[in-house]
């Protein structure tokens, strides 16, 4: 199934090669009258306008779509989460609107969301790997009870000290103590996150029991996505190893060639813990990102989505009613 969005994507494409067309049939390209041109330039207007419709009627659907899911999205995820802390990972090509919404989200779901973390661009680009295994062996020997084996890579390792840092096994959560905050502290020393924090200005934060990672789109040359792509495997997976779960939501074209979503679900190791969404951008998207962190605080796994997702749209518990 294609999502909306590309489908306005690739009409809109269309459209300005029309465009472009018309515009060089009638003006530089122009030479002697000829039929068959102008009636090529008419017929390219024609499919122009009626691509212009398909247009505005797909806006129409989508619009129906996201009002449709806002309004069943209460009765869902009803006390889904309740007694449940949400520390929520911002990969760098996430859209803040996707962050709001799933934040707000988790709230009608009766969970909270603890610590917020935004990761930057130096975390996922394989070029500085030498500082991110320095860093690693520097952090882990000042993160107290965490047992990190020794012959972990350098991400399983910083996905490991990155859970301790956002999350924790416990149900309900727990506050952020002096190894979280030197785990913290030394990320953004580093440059690998930009910020920490929770949803109160001044309230101390809260390590959650569940770790929601929300991505974009890859971006930059195919070497550096795939790349970036195989680094959140890693770091997904080593966090869910140290929390009670793990959900990584994206857009349909995180789940594409190289991108995070699929990278994760072509990891059996991964796929088999770290649940995945693939529609973020949608409103019945961010839906079942929440739901899909409710089917991990209850010990399932499950990929949902529009593109390669093995399970379908949505957990089949809640689809059918139960929580």
């Amino acid at each position: 199934m294609i999502s909306f969005r590309y489908h306005v994507v690739s009409i809109v494409s269309v459209l300005f090669a029309l465009a472009v067309g018309v515009a060089l049939g009638a003006g530089p390209l122009r030479g002697q009258p000829d039929s068959t041109r102008v009636d090529q330039v008419a017929a390219d207007r024609q499919a122009r306008n009626d691509l212009s419709g398909q247009v505005e009627t797909l806006r129409r659907a989508g619009a129906f779509d996201d009002a449709f899911a806002t309004s069943v999205s209460p009765g869902l995820l009803r006390g889904s989460l309740r007694g449940h802390e949400v520390s929520v990972v911002v990969l760098p090509t996430a859209v803040t609107a996707d962050v709001s919404a799933l934040t707000r989200l988790v709230g009608v779901a009766g969970g909270r969301v603890g610590i917020t973390l935004q990761v930057t661009d130096q975390m996922l680009d394989v070029t500085k790997k030498s500082l991110v295994e320095g860093l690693g062996s520097q952090l882990d020997a000042r993160a107290a009870g965490l047992r990190i084996p020794a012959a972990a890579g350098p991400y399983d390792r910083l996905g490991a000290l990155l859970g301790r840092a956002v999350g924790t096994v416990q149900p309900g959560g727990e506050p952020e103590d002096s190894t979280s905050t030197t785990i913290l502290a030394g990320l953004q020393t580093a440059g690998l996150t930009s910020s920490a924090g929770g949803p109160a200005a001044g309230a101390a934060a809260r390590r959650g029991d569940l770790v929601l990672f929300v991505t974009g789109a890859g971006r930059g040359a195919p070497d550096a996505r795939k790349g970036a792509a195989t680094i959140v495997t890693s770091l997904v997976r080593a966090v869910d190893g140290v929390t009670a779960g793990t959900v990584l939501a994206g857009p349909v074209t995180s789940a594409v060639a190289a991108g995070p979503v699929r990278a994760v679900r072509q990891a059996p190791a991964a796929a088999r813990d770290v649940s995945t969404v693939d529609t973020l951008g949608t409103t019945a998207g961010q839906v079942v990102s929440v739901l899909a962190l409710a089917e991990q605080a209850a010990g399932r796994t499950g990929h949902y989505g529009a593109d390669g997702a093995a399970d379908g749209a949505m957990p089949r518990a809640v689809a059918a009613g139960s929580h």
